[in-house]
């Protein structure tokens, strides 16, 4: 997993995660969510966001990540699959990446 775009997979824009962007608040916060290559760790996420979108290290406030455990799925009438686990990373920074539009 050297390159960051095997790291990060996707962006998940929503309306719920639009809402955790608050530019009202006296410090700007900015909250974003990827869902990532569940086998990174923070260290080589932290790396990746670095260098996908040119961030400075410092401007990095906050990464929070969790695992979403797959559910289970029919397919057919007997058998059981199970849909993936994906994980999640949560990045708040302290500029607005003008890439990812929100809501």
């Amino acid at each position: 997993m050297t390159s960051a775009l095997n790291i990060i997979r996707r962006s998940l824009l929503s309306e719920k995660n639009s809402e955790r962007t608050i530019p009202d608040q006296p410090a700007k916060r900015f909250m974003y969510s990827f869902e990532v290559d569940i086998r990174a760790n923070k260290k080589e996420l932290r790396t990746a966001f670095i260098e996908a979108f040119g961030l400075k290290p410092e401007g990095i406030l906050g990464l929070r990540t969790l695992i979403r455990h797959g559910k289970p799925k029919r397919r057919g009438r007997m058998k059981m699959g199970w849909r993936p686990d994906r994980k999640v990373a949560y990045l708040t920074l302290n500029t607005e990446i003008p890439d990812l539009q929100h809501g």
